[in-house]
């Protein structure tokens, strides 16, 4: 798995594409507070998006799992 560390304002969005550079996956951020940021997400509905613990507990991984 890779990684890429990005830098977003408010109202910008980071786009996913495959290979066939079809949209995947838009990702926007909505709001900032201090400690949290607000993401939107809009995809087909067949991409599961889930928050990692909630993967986990779906999955039923533990932490040394990971």
């Amino acid at each position: 798995m890779t990684r890429l560390v990005l830098t977003r304002k408010i109202d910008e969005e980071i786009i996913i594409s495959n290979e066939n550079r079809q949209v995947v996956c838009s990702i926007g951020v909505s709001k900032i507070d201090r400690n949290s940021v607000r993401l939107s997400f809009e995809a087909d509905a067949d991409l599961k998006i889930d928050r990692k613990e909630v993967f986990e507990s779906k999955h039923g991984l533990k932490k040394a799992e990971r």
